[in-house]
């Protein structure tokens, strides 16, 4: 892959023949290191999937949803708040999406294609004790139902696809250290969080594809962290946006939307094969 400045963009192509053996990865992806990859799915042409998603009303989650409706697949929005997601999806401009609370989960998984799992509190918060409790149970517990409504699903209606979110903090912080995806685990809170998200997607059916997706800052320019985060970026950045010397990994929201997607159809896609 090669090095950018924020001025360039890297266009990366995947076919539905790719194999994991032969995806380009630098021998050395630092967590400082940073660039914009645009991802052109030749998966957009496939046939039409049924979806669920939970995590549907987040900002990743909103655009994942509106790319998948545009493109008339069938979306199943798994929430705890119909009243939320019917105001982010209003039927006239979503007509066909299928909003359903947590006690329809089961109908709504059942018969769906793939499952995507965004849901999670956001981090980008002052963290008490309990706000701390609160991040981890919100993505052990949805993840966790998510999987034994998989599991439990008969043979036939069962999902054969579930693409889970997790994130860079698996590999824990450091200000000189350099990460890549084959880099252990680190040894604080967040890398706690990540390997407890893990493993509970972790014990879906082997029957099922599972692409655990390592997420770092998603940035767009509706929301997510830039709003929150800008004037940190400008003083602790270490560099300018996208000079590779920064010291935290970056992606921009279309770019992870389309990275999901793909996953969904390209079985080239399992395991812990992406790190942004």
């Amino acid at each position: 892959m090669e090095s950018v400045s924020n001025r360039v963009t890297t266009t990366l192509t995947w076919s539905n023949s790719i194999s994991t053996s032969s995806l380009q990865i630098p021998q050395v992806f630092s967590i400082r290191c940073t660039k914009r990859l645009r991802v052109c799915c030749a998966s957009d042409r496939t046939q039409k999937m049924t979806v669920s998603v939970t995590g549907a009303t987040g900002f990743i989650g909103k655009r994942l949803v509106q790319r998948l409706h545009a493109d008339k697949h069938s979306v199943r929005v798994l929430t705890r708040s119909r009243s939320k997601a019917q105001l982010i999806f209003p039927v006239k401009e979503f007509p066909g999406i299928l909003i359903a609370e947590e006690r329809d989960w089961k109908d709504c998984i059942q018969g769906s294609n793939a499952v995507v799992n965004l849901a999670g509190l956001p981090i980008s918060t002052r963290w008490s004790p309990e706000v701390k409790k609160e991040i981890k149970q919100s993505r052990i517990k949805v993840t966790s139902k998510v999987v034994d409504l998989i599991n439990g699903s008969p043979e036939g209606v069962r999902p054969t696809v579930l693409v889970s979110a997790t994130a860079v903090g698996y590999y824990g912080s450091s200000e000189t250290q350099v990460f890549d995806e084959r880099s252990p685990s680190g040894n604080d809170y967040l890398a706690e969080v990540c390997r407890e998200w893990e493993a509970t997607a972790l014990k879906v059916n082997k029957d099922v594809r599972l692409a655990l997706i390592r997420i770092g800052v998603v940035l767009g320019k509706d929301g997510g962290a830039l709003a929150k985060m800008i004037p940190l970026f400008m003083l602790f950045a270490g560099g300018p946006l996208g000079s590779g010397q920064q010291w935290f990994s970056w992606i921009h929201l279309d770019d992870i939307v389309n990275l999901i997607y793909e996953a969904l159809t390209n079985p080239s896609y399992k395991g812990n094969l992406l790190v942004f």
